[in-house]
């Protein structure tokens, strides 16, 4: 066998050759490395990866490979709730304050748990001075959320809440778990063990670090130079310290770019907004439990159905406050709407992240789509990377009649 040289691994079911055309024609022109998984009709019909683990291209991305997936985090995060829900932990419909008491404060005990997670409650800059050792601290940052004052009237819009969001699902889980388990633990147990799902937050500390792929970041300056589809607000209020999107996304990175997040200190903190250690196969895994009815998770009816509708929108609109744009959020994720069609149905529900990566299940199409990669593009969402490998996809069951 010659050198390997980052080629494209994995298969494809008959129909789906187009996929593993795309996939590999962005492998072929330098993107570092990534991976794409896709389930239809509860089979998985897209499984590929290709390229290289770290920025030399001495270690190729194999079948086990994952990486840190910065806000596809909060899916797994929205997954977990929707479980702790099912089982009747909390309604989405239920007042927060009945669920958290310590939240209810300052203007948030108006909002539902649902407004909650679905990024209404204008918590997306905290106050506390965020490090890897005080985001370790479950108690302290249950406390720091809980105490913060809105970033804006709780209700009113919703913002990107980049890594507040992880710890509010996590005290929702945490204050009604019979078991007391934290995000990490209850993932681990009753998502990723049951799927046999390679998704985690907060690695184990014996976790086999061959396996991760690093992530090629890229700086501020590559905003401005290389802008895609992000608003040039958004970019000017990375570099101003006064701004609600400078405070919620430059702390703790303060103007190093997402890339420094990629640490081992930063692996093994349970983060369930951006700390996400997963595969594209173990993301696909999650969302095809949802796809086909939830019944492999014990998902309810009423839980699946009320993430296939989505919550109602802030009273001011789909403006988030932080990126500057619209973005339709709901119950711990991001849902489809006019400026934002991911899917082919607005019945889907997923996440995107900073730097190209997207996961979502769709219910009525029971489709379940995992790209992900460690090469940082400059996209909003729509990375041209994985928009091809979807683009490719949808046209395959729009040929088949699927």
């Amino acid at each position: 066998m010659g050198q390997y040289d980052g080629a494209v691994g994995g298969h494809v079911a008959p129909g789906f050759e187009p996929v593993r055309e795309a996939f590999a024609r962005h492998i072929a022109a330098g993107m570092l490395g990534g991976a794409c998984t896709i389930y239809h009709g509860g089979e998985c019909v897209v499984d590929l990866h290709g390229g290289w683990k770290d920025a030399a291209r001495t270690r190729p991305w194999t079948d086990d490979t994952i990486t840190l997936v910065f806000s596809v985090s909060k899916g797994l995060s929205g997954a977990a709730c929707a479980l702790a829900a099912s089982r009747g932990y909390f309604d989405y419909d239920q007042p927060i304050g009945e669920v958290w008491p310590e939240f209810a404060c300052h203007g948030k005990e108006v909002l539902s748990v649902g407004q909650v997670l679905s990024e209404q409650a204008g918590v997306a800059a905290l106050d506390r001075k965020l490090s890897c050792e005080t985001m370790a601290d479950h108690a302290l940052m249950a406390q720091a959320v809980a105490e913060q004052k809105p970033n804006w009237a709780p209700g009113d819009y919703s913002g990107n809440h980049p890594y507040s969001l992880g710890w509010l699902a996590c005290e929702l889980i945490h204050g009604r778990d019979p078991q007391g388990r934290h995000l990490d633990r209850f993932l681990a147990e009753e998502i990723a063990g049951p799927l046999d799902a390679d998704v985690w937050f907060g690695l184990p500390r014996d976790f086999d670090t061959d396996r991760i792929a690093r992530i090629k970041g890229f700086g501020l300056p590559d905003m401005v130079l290389h802008r895609k589809n992000m608003s040039w607000p958004l970019i000017a209020g990375m570099f101003a310290p006064w701004t609600l999107t400078f405070r919620a996304l430059n702390n703790p990175l303060f103007l190093q770019g997402p890339a420094a997040l990629d640490t081992p200190e930063f692996w093994h903190i349970e983060q369930g907004a951006a700390g996400g250690m997963a595969s594209a196969r173990g993301l696909g895994k999650v969302y095809n439990a949802f796809a086909t009815g939830g019944a492999a998770l014990g998902i309810s009816p009423t839980v699946l159905a009320a993430l296939a509708e989505g919550i109602a929108p802030p009273r001011k609109g789909l403006q988030d406050q932080v990126l500057h744009c619209p973005v339709r959020y709901s119950h711990g994720f991001e849902k489809p709407f006019d400026g934002w069609e991911f899917a082919r149905n607005r019945a889907a529900f997923g996440t995107f992240a900073v730097g190209g990566s997207l996961a979502f299940a769709d219910p009525e199409d029971q489709v379940a789509y995992a790209w992900v990669t460690n090469d940082m593009g400059t996209h909003k969402w729509d990375d041209p990377r994985e928009k091809d490998c979807r683009d490719a996809f949808y046209q395959c069951l729009e040929e088949t009649g699927a």
